[in-house]
């Protein structure tokens, strides 16, 4: 299988028992379902999750009108220690900073942002946030960098970004400055930029669109833009990156 798979699926009252040779993480968005692991049986709900681990049998008991997030993992990409902790104890006790990364993930699908890099780091970022309980304010704020770089596009405005970390917009400013040295605004633009010139070096996308994409109101803002932090164009960024 490819390292990381993310989707969104709906169950049925009846669905068989399956076995598979990778992580499979199951997150409720909407309703709830009673599901059995390994001879255990819990009722997932949006507070309540489940990782299986590699080859263990488990199925649908009951359900009702339900969505959930499925993701499937490679286990080489999950530390020994959380298969072993979760080989016996699948069930999960959603925190803040699970629900959050889960919802970005959500997003990502919706948006079709997703590939398969960003969804391995995002899955990689929902197996942590299971096993980081009381993550201190340090951890969070890696974590919504980690975010950020994922997908930069989003609308990511200070307040957002203090939520995600669960403190304060002055707090946020201090922190931000005593770890990368940056404001949050200045440190977002640096990340998007970045995203911006991969795009130009390694897709067809129209300038257009990527300006759109990137929240620019038109071609000639990421130009002026492009023009101030890299002092080119983005054209004669793409020209040179091909040549």
């Amino acid at each position: 299988m490819q390292a990381a798979s993310v989707d969104l699926r709906s169950y049925s009252k009846e669905w068989p028992e399956e076995r598979h040779a990778f992580v499979q993480i199951v997150v409720p968005l909407q309703g709830s379902m009673d599901i059995e692991v390994g001879g255990l049986q819990q009722r997932l709900s949006t507070s309540k999750s489940v990782l299986i681990t590699g080859n263990i049998k488990h199925s649908i008991v009951t359900s009702d009108n339900n969505r959930s997030l499925i993701v499937d993992l490679d286990e080489r990409y999950v530390p020994e220690a959380t298969l072993e902790r979760f080989c016996n104890r699948p069930f999960i006790d959603l925190t803040n900073r699970s629900s959050s990364i889960a919802r970005h993930m959500r997003r990502s699908i919706h948006d079709g942002e997703h590939d398969a890099s960003s969804t391995r780091l995002w899955a990689e970022l929902l197996v942590g946030s299971f096993t980081d309980e009381g993550a201190d304010v340090a951890s969070r704020l890696m974590t919504l960098k980690a975010l950020i770089e994922i997908d930069p596009f989003q609308p990511w405005t200070v307040e957002r970004m203090a939520s995600e970390v669960e403190i304060s917009t002055s707090r946020l400013h201090a922190l931000f400055l005593d770890y990368f040295d940056a404001r949050p605004h200045a440190l977002l633009a640096d990340i998007r930029m970045k995203k911006i010139c991969a795009l130009l070096s390694g897709s067809s996308l129209p300038i257009a669109e990527i300006a759109t994409r990137a929240g620019f109101s038109d071609q000639t803002a990421l130009t002026r833009a492009m023009k101030k932090s890299l002092g080119t164009t983005p054209a004669a960024y793409r020209r040179n990156a091909i040549s």
